[in-house]
């Protein structure tokens, strides 16, 4: 699942952005203000850079401001988000980091900062940085969803559950039905088989937009695990026609083609998966099953695939003790 950067806006006014700086960092001397007052020059070009998308131009103009007032807070936050779009994780997470030495209570900056962590791998740091946004504030509804999304990543569900429909709640209790917020609880509740409370949950995420290709693959899901696959296999398929690069979706149309009986199509399904995501380890193993009865070689080749490629290893040591029997199935007899 998807983790969401709640960008806050950025600060226009010269005259603003140095009341802002006072009040968020420090009281400044007239030596400081007068400084502020020039790096602002910079940051409101770098403001009217970015709102034209001329992403490099904006970063010169941000850092040229910290060059002049290096704690000047709006350069820096600033900064950081043309570093996210410029694709320059570390950096962005640097110029976070030093955002947050001056002012260590701004929850947007740790949510954030957050973010990077987590699509970095370090789980710890992303839970540390999550935790601290919501102690700093218990109502920031975002930082409770990243927070139990990560969780439930890591499989403490309980946890997850309680972040997961706070954030629920807090979006009801705005007037705002989000989406997002109905479909992390919803797959929660289809992770632990909670098919009933799922569905409504996913059809909650659709109504709010149904456009989206994942609120339909998920109902594909319950759908399929309600085992209705005449259902599920029609909402794999809306959920393609969202989005013709939706390698997840290819999965489920596949798993759904299987349980109907359609081999052909379901391994046309999986292989567009793998067209489309050739890691896709999950498929590998889809495929590896697929033919373990038929073709002992192309099983072999699929399970070994699905161990090279790092992903979905879930099923690692079942697949392992998998290709022993095939592989000592297909040694000559003496």
């Amino acid at each position: 699942m998807r983790k969401t950067i709640k960008l806050s806006g950025i600060i226009l006014s010269a005259a603003a952005m140095c009341l802002a700086l006072a009040a968020r960092s420090e009281t400044l001397s007239p030596q400081d203000r007068k400084a502020v007052i020039e790096a602002n020059k910079f940051v409101e070009r770098g403001n009217e850079f970015k709102k034209k998308d001329s992403l490099a131009r904006a970063k010169v103009e941000y850092q040229q401001a910290l060059k002049i007032f290096p704690r000047h807070l709006d350069a820096l936050y600033n900064l950081a988000i043309v570093c996210v779009d410029l694709k320059q994780p570390e950096e962005a997470i640097k110029h976070y980091r030093h955002y947050l030495d001056l002012k260590n209570d701004d929850p947007d900056v740790w949510n954030q900062l957050g973010v990077l962590l987590d699509e970095k791998e370090d789980k710890a740091g992303a839970l540390a940085a999550y935790e601290k946004a919501v102690a700093i504030a218990p109502k920031f509804g975002r930082a409770h969803h990243n927070l139990g999304v990560l969780l439930e990543e890591q499989g403490k569900l309980d946890e997850a559950r309680k972040h997961l429909e706070l954030f629920v709640k807090l979006e009801e209790e705005a007037g705002r039905h989000t989406g997002e917020a109905y479909y992390s609880l919803g797959v929660l509740e289809l992770e632990q088989l909670h098919l009933k409370e799922a569905k409504m949950l996913l059809q909650k995420a659709l109504d709010t937009d149904p456009s989206s290709a994942f609120y339909s693959n998920a109902l594909g899901d319950v759908y399929l695990a309600e085992k209705n696959p005449n259902v599920a296999h029609a909402y794999y398929q809306k959920a393609i026609e969202r989005d013709p690069k939706f390698a997840v979706a290819y999965s489920g149309l596949g798993d759904a083609e299987r349980a109907l009986g359609d081999h052909d199509k379901a391994l046309a399904a999986y292989r567009k998966a793998l067209e489309l995501r050739p890691d896709y380890g999950l498929v590998y193993y889809k495929l590896g099953l697929m033919f373990e009865a038929t073709n002992p070689a192309e099983a072999i080749k699929h399970f070994e695939s699905y161990l090279h490629s790092g992903k979905n290893q879930q099923h690692r040591e079942e697949v392992a003790a998998r290709l022993e029997k095939l592989k000592q199935g297909s040694k000559p007899a003496n």
